[in-house]
């Protein structure tokens, strides 16, 4: 583990739980330049060694994996340091603070054959991998179009002792809650709805910080699904929740969340033509969702099962999912949104990411490496 701040120590709790559920993992070592980070994430799995410098990570033959969660900004010289290890690598979002970067970080990794993941964890929700099966059963007809709003209290320093002075500095974060927070929503969207074609947005900074606490988008999808999007980052401490609606030809599903896996906000409601509204209960959801995956131990954040499937993607020797190239897509809609915003226009994706979007997808000779891999083991 590198970073154990935070969401490190979210982490490690996690990987506590999925040790004790039977994963075959190990915590070798922890790395973070502030000491009293290193023991908070001790406390919540027993590292075998706790170092300051990084590159003790890297050489040490006993990892074989790497999770990344420091701040953005330092993401880049970390990445490339791990593929040049030859370590497997999961990394929090957002990949870097800059589009390039972004860009220049998803062609290393496409070239390398670890195996690799984002933690794009809301793919996990199981409400939304239940609207995600609505959409290709097409029990409920197609899918026309949405609306997904993100609205939390300003994670710095500032508003709340436990949040980050870096979270509000552009040159640290690359932008406010578009890229911080939502990026998870617009992944979740091109899982859901498929690939971004074009992009319409606003957005305005009300706090004072050199980054936008407001923006919402018109995203445009190549299924011809349409959908809106809307980030706040508000004043109101302790408010963290999500909601998401989708209208289908014969139906509309309103979902809300919070932050852990069995929050208060959990709603999950589908209105069918000519019926009454219903609220389908989330211990049923969630026990569908374990079983179909064969989990038994509950979950307390989603990012437990995206970490299950990263090590089951390792000791397999098969791709991991979200990967970097959907990492890509979903900083391309970020970046599309801020140019759109700043340049009073619609952006096409592919202006961002080439013509033909096929090469932002995991391709045959990705796969081929993966195999090679596992061959070799």
């Amino acid at each position: 583990m590198i970073g154990c701040g935070n969401i490190g120590q979210i982490h490690a709790a996690t990987f506590a739980n999925l040790a004790a559920d039977g994963v075959l993992i190990r915590p070798v070592i922890a790395a973070d330049p502030v000491e009293e980070h290193l023991e908070d994430i001790a406390a919540n799995w027993p590292f075998e060694k706790l170092v300051t410098d990084c590159k003790e990570v890297f050489s040490n033959s006993e990892v074989d994996a790497v999770f990344v969660a420091t701040p953005t900004a330092f993401h880049r010289e970390l990445i490339f340091s791990i593929l040049e290890a030859k370590k497997h690598l999961y990394s929090e979002k957002p990949l870097a603070p800059d589009f390039g970067t972004v860009k220049e970080i998803c062609r290393a990794v496409s070239a390398s054959p670890v195996i690799s993941q984002v933690g794009f964890q809301m793919r996990c929700n199981a409400m939304h991998a239940q609207v995600k099966e609505l959409v290709e059963s097409r029990e409920i007809g197609r899918p026309i179009g949405y609306l997904y709003r993100d609205d939390e209290c300003w994670p710095t320093t500032e508003f709340s002792p436990f949040a980050s002075a870096w979270r509000s500095q552009r040159k640290l974060s690359g932008g406010g809650p578009l890229i911080e927070h939502s990026i998870h929503g617009i992944d979740l969207m091109n899982w859901m709805f498929g690939t971004p074609v074009r992009v319409s947005a606003a957005a305005r900074s009300v706090f004072g910080y050199d980054i936008e606490d407001a923006a919402a988008l018109v995203i445009e999808h190549e299924s011809g699904v349409i959908g809106a999007l809307l980030t706040i980052y508000g004043g109101v401490e302790g408010r963290e929740e999500s909601r998401f609606e989708a209208f289908f030809e014969k139906a509309t599903i309103e979902i809300t969340w919070g932050v852990l896996v069995e929050s208060e906000e959990n709603l999950f409601r589908i209105t069918r033509s000519g019926e009454a509204p219903e609220n389908i209960p989330f211990t049923k959801i969630l026990g569908d969702r374990l079983g179909a995956l064969g989990i038994k131990a509950r979950p307390f954040f989603w990012n437990e099962i995206a970490s299950r499937n990263f090590f089951n993607a390792i000791q397999s020797g098969k791709p991991a999912s979200p990967g970097f190239q959907d990492g890509l897509i979903a900083h391309a809609v970020v970046e599309a949104g801020y140019r759109s915003a700043r340049e009073k226009r619609m952006v096409e994706i592919k202006e961002l990411i080439g013509a033909d979007l096929k090469e932002a997808k995991p391709g045959r000779s990705a796969r081929k490496s993966f195999r090679a891999q596992a061959k070799r083991r």
